[in-house]
């Protein structure tokens, strides 16, 4: 059994979805870009959403990171919150 993919599709309505191949009708994350922004950028929406995509990825995981830092922090001092 394959897992199931995460694409990034352009919705009819013309916003951009993140969502599970397995589950299209639900959405990850639903992103709507305005015609004002759209004329002012030369790039596709679904490039702009998709570095959207990848910098909350990025942030989520830097995220990750500080926490296992805080904690490795708080068990060498003896400062368990």
């Amino acid at each position: 059994m394959s897992e199931p993919r995460i694409e990034l599709v352009q919705l009819a309505n013309g916003d951009i979805a993140l969502r599970r191949s397995d589950n299209p009708d639900e959405p990850l994350v639903t992103i709507t870009i305005s015609d004002q922004v759209q004329d002012l950028l030369p790039m596709d929406k679904i490039d702009i959403a998709q570095s959207m995509v990848e910098a909350g990825i990025e942030r989520y995981r830097d995220i990750q990171l500080e926490r296992v830092e805080q904690q490795e922090i708080a068990v060498a001092t003896g400062m368990l919150h």
